[in-house]
């Protein structure tokens, strides 16, 4: 289940050129305790998937930790 994105990552998207609305993000997060998810999908302001393949058909999948925990997201792709 979709899970949403912190204010301070959403403003982030929005410096590097998301539009408020209507976009779709592949990011590089690093969480607290290490782990790295290199392809975080936020679909206008909620993370989706965990993986590219959230980017495509119908899916469902669970988002397994707080988004909470990040400390730093790496803006890969916005579409």
């Amino acid at each position: 289940m979709a899970k949403v994105l912190p204010e301070e990552w959403r403003k982030l998207l929005l410096a590097h050129g998301a539009p408020k609305r209507k976009y779709t993000a592949v990011c590089r997060a690093t969480l607290a305790g290490g782990r790295v998810i290199d392809e975080l999908i936020v679909e206008q302001g909620w993370i989706i998937a965990l993986g590219k393949e959230g980017l495509s058909g119908t899916f469902e999948q669970r988002i397994d930790f707080d988004p909470r925990m990040i400390l730093e997201l790496v803006v890969l792709q916005v579409v």
